[in-house]
């Protein structure tokens, strides 16, 4: 009686096992063709012309074999199940782990919109991927990504959507005890008190200029808040006393509160544009400037730190002559709105006005 209806159900994406690649050898050798074994076994006919494949061998055998002929008389190819076994086992070897992202497309649509769209940098994503582990299959550590990245298995982003990577060993930095040449009369940063130093308090700012274009005039005042590293910026049409303090006086006048507590101190360095310490004082209100050392840009390093957030958008050679106010907020609120490692993954704006 001939079988018309089979039992057995096809598996989908199983892999084949030594068993049944035994049970394909004896099936091969009595004959049956590849869609007659898929039958048999329960499995695709693709898949078995695959398995074929894998185990195929040359050996000398009598043409009355049903494999086909190849070169010599009786060189033909045939399946041998110890040959797809080992070649199966060593496939395995060779692709090592599986990725840990996994089929989680809801966790690499988020990756690929906060790296790509809203510039941030691995670290931050992947903190923000653990604040809410509820909502993604798989959480995985910063190397990792990291490490995704650099193996282009992100179709969306690459090395070239990340700003800096950190290489090599920290920089190591000798303190530099010299007296500026154009400003004896400033009060130098070895002054200040320690609690500023510490980051005990809020109200302690660093203060500097980021250049546009060379041959273009107009830059940006930037402002940071050594505790929170909140930040404020202004454009200025030059870099001149008079502009300086001009665009000093429009970004104190957008922070709430009482001019004396917000700006208690402000760090700055030697830049002719700076010396005018009793202008900024009447302009922000503060107590003190401080001055750090001539080429000890580390001496205010939350503003150089800030002023990197700032070059995301506006990378050296950029013409600030077209940047306008509206844009510059945005920028602004941009940086004081993004999760920092080193403020607990909380932002700016968070640590500033819980303090």
């Amino acid at each position: 009686m001939e079988q018309v209806d089979y039992s057995t159900k096809k598996r989908r994406w199983e892999q084949i096992t030594e068993r049944e690649r035994y049970k394909i050898e004896a099936l091969r050798t009595a004959g049956m063709s590849a869609k007659e074994i898929s039958e048999e076994l329960g499995r695709s006919k693709r898949g078995i012309e695959r398995e074929l494949k894998l185990g195929e061998v040359e050996q000398f055998l009598p043409y009355k074999s049903v494999t086909k002929e190849k070169g010599e008389a009786g060189i033909q190819l045939v399946y041998r199940a110890d040959t797809a076994q080992l070649r199966h086992n060593e496939r395995a070897s060779n692709k090592g782990r599986g990725l840990k992202i996994g089929k989680d497309h809801k966790l690499v649509a988020f990756i690929e919109k906060k790296i790509r769209e809203d510039k941030w940098s691995p670290d931050v994503v992947v903190a923000e991927i653990r604040k809410h582990p509820e909502q993604y299959k798989t959480v995985i550590c910063t190397k990792t990504l990291y490490n995704y990245i650099d193996a282009g298995l992100f179709l969306g982003i690459s090395n070239k959507d990340l700003l800096y990577k950190k290489e090599g060993k920290k920089r190591t930095y000798n303190r530099v005890r010299k007296v500026p040449l154009n400003n004896r009369s400033g009060k130098s940063i070895e002054d200040r008190a320690k609690e500023i130093d510490q980051r005990s308090e809020k109200g302690h700012w660093e203060i500097d200029l980021v250049a546009g274009k060379q041959g273009t005039k107009r830059v940006i005042l930037t402002l940071v808040e050594r505790k929170s590293r909140k930040s404020l910026y202004a454009l200025a049409e030059n870099k001149s006393q008079a502009a300086v303090l001009k665009a000093l006086k429009r970004a104190a006048r957008r922070v709430k509160g009482d001019f004396t507590e917000v700006f208690k101190t402000i760090t700055t360095d030697n830049g002719s544009e700076f010396l005018d310490g009793k202008g900024i004082k009447e302009a922000t209100g503060c107590k003190e400037v401080y001055y750090a050392h001539p080429y000890c840009s580390w001496e205010k390093g939350s503003n150089e730190n800030g002023n990197r957030m700032l070059r995301r958008f506006l990378p050296k050679g950029s013409d600030f002559t077209r940047l306008t106010n509206k844009e510059l907020l945005r920028i602004e609120h941009w940086v004081n709105n993004y999760p920092r490692k080193i403020l607990g993954y909380k932002t700016a704006d968070e640590v500033y006005n819980a303090v």
